[in-house]
């Protein structure tokens, strides 16, 4: 009797350093709990986990987001296909590649030259500009990642809404002639909204730019009186 051997090749972009993994899973090796593939650096991991009803549930670490993502495949769609992209619902790019290892390779490739398409878009230079600049925050303590990693366009958005609440005379605030002098900071997880004026003032949470994106649909801004 000749036992099956299927195995097949899965490859995931580290957050850290930024480069793809690559492993080679055998349906024999899914006879335990865990099986784990660490990138060389040290700073993330992918983890299959057999759930005993002929499923794998893949935890996948990933570039944008600050939780990895969680998938449940059947172990046919695991290692049948020539080749699956599992993908990040956050960024719409794929995160995990799995299938055979030539069709693997290709996908990792031309995610790569994805990746540096929408990265040059946005302003940086190449990939490895990209993680610099988000490593360099990552030692900040205390400040949520995805919310760092999306100040800048959490500001423009604030910027945006309040000069066209400002313009159509949106914002209430306590000023008697109705025209505010309104400013704002970000505090941690949230921006503060103040009037100059009257000191009036407004918390809004904004930690990250799904927060930011809901502020756009504010039609009147009321500020509430500050506690001075």
């Amino acid at each position: 009797m000749i036992l099956n051997s299927k195995e097949t090749t899965i490859a995931y972009r580290c957050p850290t350093c930024g480069k793809f993994i690559f492993g080679i899973v055998g349906i024999f090796t899914l006879s335990g709990d865990l099986i784990k593939l660490k990138c060389d650096c040290g700073g993330s991991e992918l983890k299959i986990t057999y759930t005993g009803d002929d499923k794998l549930r893949i935890t996948v670490p990933c570039l944008f987001c600050p939780n990895p993502h969680s998938y449940l495949l059947t172990s046919g769609a695991f290692f049948d296909r020539e080749i699956l992209a599992l993908n990040c619902t956050y960024s719409g790019l794929d995160t995990c590649f799995i299938g055979e290892k030539d069709k693997v390779i290709e996908a990792a490739k031309e995610s790569d030259l994805h990746l540096v398409e929408l990265l040059e878009e946005a302003g940086f230079d190449d990939l490895d500009a990209f993680m610099m600049g988000k490593n360099s925050v990552d030692g900040e303590d205390n400040v949520d990642e995805e919310y760092r990693l999306d100040y800048a366009q959490i500001e423009d958005v604030v910027r945006f809404m309040l000069a066209e609440l400002r313009e159509d005379g949106d914002i209430k605030c306590g000023c008697e002639d109705g025209e505010p002098e309104c400013d704002f900071e970000f505090k941690g997880d949230s921006v503060h909204i103040f009037c100059r004026k009257c000191g009036y003032e407004k918390f809004i949470p904004m930690s990250s730019t799904l927060a930011a994106n809901a502020f756009l649909h504010t039609d009147v801004l009321e500020l509430e009186k500050g506690q001075k």
